[in-house]
């Protein structure tokens, strides 16, 4: 049996740390974020982080474990290199390896069985202090986006921790780090349809929503008047509930700015299905 991580036990095998965390803290040029610290206790905690050994980053970027498991990062999307940048994908790549490859970390699985590559979606622990009595455990899903080497993907498996791991991302994005820098990662605007054009794999889009449609299977919400011209992000109906439970309630969504991240589909017109409430944001605050 694996022993779970305690405020103790983590102090205790924190002193055998080797030198970790120069990658992140060098990727943001500063002191790590006190919000990436991670806690003892709660959803996205230590509380059930058992401790493990990273072998390797493979190309992918799974994380391959000493005693031969494979781990996908919960809710990261790592990045593909673009023209302005042809090295991206490897330099992040390298720089996680130089991080964690070999040294202790502590994983909390967040899905009860490995996905369909085999892969136990999870959230990873690692030491960010370089070792020593004022080491400190950061997660390296937040470490990541917090210095714009990912993405946030809302996944299921990411739904618990979602608000956490936006936020992380939204730090970088605001202070352009990374691959936030990079065009082909711009927010792309809900209005300019021309943006749409050629892009491919996950995208974020922004705009307001001006109205909401409706069919026997889904439901619209419109980023403008045109059907079929202008972008509208969808939900499958029987999906609404979960939607609602978080309170994005599509009716009361009209006239609010909001950001969704998908997969841009353009046959009928450019459109989003989102399937996870953390797939949007609601980037303003309520109308009175």
């Amino acid at each position: 049996m694996r022993a779970k991580c305690t405020r103790f036990f983590c102090i205790a095998l924190l002193a055998a740390f080797a030198a970790g965390g120069f990658f992140a803290r060098l990727a943001r040029g500063q002191e790590t974020a006190p919000a990436l610290e991670a806690a003892e206790a709660g959803p996205c905690s230590l509380q059930d982080a058992v401790p493990v050994t990273v072998a390797a980053i493979d190309r992918d970027f799974d994380v391959l474990l000493a005693d031969g498991r494979r781990v996908a990062l919960a809710g990261v999307e790592f990045p593909a290199s673009t023209p302005a940048n042809p090295s991206l994908r490897e330099d992040i790549r390298v720089g996680l390896a130089n991080w964690i490859e070999g040294r202790p970390a502590f994983l909390v699985a967040v899905a009860p069985v490995p996905d369909r590559w085999g892969r136990i979606p999870g959230r990873l622990y690692a030491d960010d202090e370089g070792g020593g009595g004022d080491a400190r455990l950061v997660g390296v899903a937040e470490a990541l986006l917090d210095a714009g080497q990912a993405r946030f993907r809302p996944d299921a498996a990411a739904t618990v921790c979602a608000k956490l791991l936006a936020s992380a991302e939204s730090a970088a994005r605001e202070r352009a780090l990374g691959l936030w820098a990079d065009k082909d990662y711009f927010v792309i605007d809900a209005n300019r349809r021309e943006a749409f054009v050629d892009r491919k794999g996950m995208v974020l889009i922004e705009g307001v929503i001006t109205g909401i449609g409706e069919t026997s299977r889904s439901v619209f919400l419109n980023f403008g008047p045109r059907r079929g011209v202008d972008f509208a992000a969808v939900i499958v109906k029987r999906n609404l509930g979960s939607f609602e439970r978080a309170g994005l309630v599509p009716a009361r969504l009209i006239g609010r700015r909001a950001r969704v991240r998908g997969l841009l589909e353009t046959r009928f017109g450019p459109r989003m299905e989102i399937i996870s409430p953390a797939a949007i944001e609601v980037a303003d605050s309520p109308a009175r």
